[in-house]
C-alpha cells in the first residue's frame, strides 16, 4: 500500500500472451477493461519495470494513466509546504510560552478604577503582556498585591493559555454591604426546587420555611476563609397551602322569560320620548339597551332597547349547581388573596360544602376550599 499502484493502458496485439506472463509472475493486480487494440490494468509500482520488459517481449506499448498511493502523495509535497507546517508548529509552541493579555475578574460589582490600580502594580512588578510564562510567580504576585493595595480582600492569579487571569474581591464599606440584597420567603411552604445564582444559601430542598424567613444571605465566605458580600440571586420554588372560606345565599325565585320585543326611544337632552307604549308598571320586565345612534351636532340620540318579560318561579338548585357556585365564589377569593403572589401552578384542591336549611328550604351555603400550589416564594430585599 505504501508503494502505491499504477493504472496502465497497454496497446498491442499479443494481449493473451502478455496477460498470461503477468499472471504467471503474480504481477497483475486487476484487469479493468479489454478492447480490440488495448487493455487497462492495475499493477504495483514495484513491478512496473517487469511490466515494461514483458511488454517489449510481446510487442506491446505501455502508458501510465493514473498514479495512486501514499508514495505519490508524499512525492507531491514540496519543501515550501513542509517549511510552512514546521513554522506553524514552532509558532504555536512559542505562542504558548508567552502571556499576551491580562484579564481581570471581580467577584462583586464592577470596579474599573481598581482594575486600573492592579494593572499599574503588575507593570511595576514587570508583569506585562509579551513576557515569558515561566518568569511569572503567581503566589508572589498575590502576596504583593494584597500587601500593596488595601482595597483588595482576596486575590487569585493564574495562567491559562496565552492569558493571565487576576481574580479578586474588593473590600467593601458598610454602606455598600447594605446595598447587597438578600432573599426572604414570601410565603410559608415546603421547598421543592432551588436554582442559586449568587449569595449564601441557608436552606435546602425539602426544608419547611415560614413567611419572612431569610433564605439566601449576601454574606459569603470563600474556600480560603475570606468573607465578602455579593448580591443574592436565586429562584426558589415551594409547595404552599391556602385555605379560603365563603358563605352566600341562594335566591328563592328565578326569572323565566316569556317574551321579548324591541323598543326605540328618542332622547332630547335629558328628556326621553317613548315612541310606543309597550311596558306597563304591573309587568315584570328587563330593559336592556342594545344600540345607540347619535345625531351630531344636535343633542339628540336614538336608543334601542330590548324589553324582556318574565315571570318568577320557585328556584330549587341541584347539588351540582350548588357545588359549581361554591367553587366559583372560593376561586374569586383565592385569586384576590394570591394577587401579588407568584403562583406557578395549582396542584390540587379540596372543597368542603355545608348547606343550611330552614323549613326544608335552602337558606345559606358555607364553603371551604383548600389549595395546594407550586409557588415562587423568593422575595429580594
Amino acid at each position: 500500500m505504501c508503494a502505491g499502484k499504477l493504472i496502465l493502458k497497454v496497446d498491442g496485439e499479443n494481449f493473451g500472451k502478455f496477460l498470461n506472463i503477468l499472471v504467471f509472475n503474480k504481477i497483475l493486480l486487476k484487469l479493468y477493461s479489454k478492447q480490440n487494440n488495448s487493455i487497462i490494468i492495475s499493477v504495483s509500482t514495484e513491478d512496473f519495470r517487469k511490466v515494461t520488459k514483458i511488454a517489449k517481449r510481446t510487442n506491446c506499448k505501455v502508458s501510465i494513466l493514473e498514479k495512486k498511493g501514499i508514495y505519490f502523495y508524499l512525492k507531491q509535497i514540496t519543501l515550501y509546504k513542509i517549511a510552512t507546517v514546521v513554522l506553524c508548529i514552532l509558532f504555536l509552541i512559542i505562542f504558548y510560552q508567552f502571556i499576551f493579555d491580562i484579564v481581570f475578574i471581580n467577584h462583586g460589582s464592577a470596579n474599573v478604577l481598581l482594575n486600573k490600580k492592579i494593572k499599574e502594580k503588575l507593570y511595576q512588578y514587570n508583569v506585562k503582556p509579551f513576557m515569558l510564562k515561566n518568569k511569572i510567580d503567581e503566589k508572589r504576585i498575590e502576596t504583593k498585591l494584597l500587601a500593596d493595595l488595601n482595597n483588595l480582600m482576596w486575590v487569585k492569579v493564574k495562567k491559562e493559555g496565552a492569558r493571565l487571569f487576576v481574580e479578586y474581591v474588593d473590600r467593601e464599606t458598610e454602606q455598600i454591604k447594605s446595598e447587597k440584597g438578600r432573599i426572604f420567603a414570601g410565603s410559608s411552604g415546603i421547598i421543592k426546587k432551588i436554582i442559586l445564582k449568587s449569595g449564601n444559601l441557608l436552606v435546602k430542598e425539602g426544608d419547611t420555611v415560614v413567611s419572612g424567613q431569610l433564605l439566601v444571605d449576601n454574606r459569603v465566605i470563600s474556600k480560603d476563609g475570606i468573607e465578602y458580600f455579593e448580591d443574592a440571586n436565586a429562584q426558589i420554588e415551594a409547595i404552599t397551602f391556602y385555605n379560603v372560606s365563603t358563605s352566600f345565599y341562594l335566591p328563592l325565585y328565578q326569572k323565566e322569560y316569556i317574551s321579548k320585543t324591541t323598543l326605540p326611544y328618542i332622547v332630547v337632552g335629558n328628556h326621553e320620548i317613548k315612541l310606543k307604549n309597550m311596558v306597563t308598571k304591573n309587568e315584570n320586565c328587563d330593559k336592556i339597551k342594545i344600540k345607540e345612534y347619535k345625531l351630531s351636532p344636535l343633542p339628540i340620540k336614538v336608543e334601542v332597547y330590548e324589553i324582556k318579560r318574565y315571570k318568577l318561579k320557585k328556584f330549587v338548585p341541584t347539588l351540582e349547581q350548588i357545588k359549581e357556585r361554591a367553587q366559583k365564589e372560593c376561586d374569586i377569593k383565592f385569586a384576590l388573596l394570591t394577587k401579588n403572589k407568584k403562583i406557578l401552578n395549582v396542584l390540587s384542591t379540596r372543597t368542603y360544602i355545608k348547606i343550611k336549611k330552614e323549613k326544608s328550604e335552602i337558606k345559606q351555603i358555607e364553603c371551604k376550599r383548600d389549595y395546594e400550589c407550586l409557588e415562587e416564594i423568593s422575595i429580594k430585599k
